[in-house]
């Protein structure tokens, strides 16, 4: 009894011991296999994703795009065009994202498909605060100073952005912007550019042109100084002055023309 129980063990044991064999070789078969083929097999399973697209009429024909504002649809849908009438399963997504951010306004994109045939951009712009002048050429840049597109000179922007002047104006202008907006100077006084003078400190100059030399440590002071001195002086004495130098914060200095 004993050893016909043995026996039955080791005859299933064996069956066992079988059939993981079979199972690993025919694993390690398809294996070996499909690394051989695996271009092949890849390019099958394209192709026959491509043919019921087709078929069924699953292909990317249109282009949604949402938050355009500098950029113009016609660009985007220009360099998608390549992917038109492709399967809308086989777009690739985050190569179309890449190829996207080399437009220099796009701050943020998401990609999406509706699984028939339109593909969905949704994008944020980067927000220009300023305009960078370098070599007689401007470029309008964002908050962190960096550069996102060149204008010409009769762009609309000049009309709404102030003009910055001197190496890397463009990164420490946001400081300055700052001062200004808190007292409420870009409002109440019309400024034509600022300059940043030796990336030490900045100069204001008016559309008059006058000039407001500012202190370095405290410029936020020499527009105090600069709002209480105005009061005292009609149009006609601001047009007069060529500059006024608030450098020393306890001691005005005008200089007229």
């Amino acid at each position: 009894m004993f050893k016909k129980t043995n026996r039955r063990k080791l005859f299933f044991t064996n069956k066992k011991f079988q059939f993981y064999y079979i199972l690993i070789t025919v694993i390690i078969f398809i294996t070996i296999f499909c690394f051989y083929n695996k271009n092949y097999i890849l390019n099958t399973f394209i192709s026959n994703i491509n043919t019921v697209s087709e078929k069924f009429n699953y292909q990317f024909k249109n282009l949604n795009v949402n938050g355009l504002k500098n950029i113009e649809y016609t660009s985007i849908n220009n360099k998608l065009k390549k992917y038109k009438n492709t399967s809308i399963f086989l777009l690739p997504l985050n190569k179309i994202k890449n190829e996207l951010k080399e437009f220099n306004w796009i701050k943020e994109i998401k990609i999406s498909t509706n699984l028939k045939d339109t593909l969905y951009i949704e994008l944020v712009e980067y927000i220009p605060i300023g305009i960078y002048s370098y070599n007689n050429q401007y470029f309008l840049f964002n908050l962190n100073g960096k550069i996102i597109d060149k204008i010409e000179n009769n762009s609309p922007y000049k009309k709404k952005l102030i003009l910055f002047f001197g190496q890397s104006s463009n990164l420490e202008a946001k400081k300055i912007l700052k001062i200004l907006n808190e007292q409420n100077f870009i409002i109440n006084v019309n400024i034509k550019q600022i300059n940043f003078i030796n990336k030490r400190r900045w100069d204001v100059i008016l559309k008059n042109d006058t000039i407001l030399m500012l202190s370095e440590s405290v410029p936020e002071v020499s527009l105090q100084n600069f709002s209480l001195i105005e009061k005292n002086l009609s149009e006609t004495d601001l047009n007069n002055i060529k500059s006024i130098d608030l450098r020393n914060i306890n001691k005005t200095i005008i200089n007229y023309f």
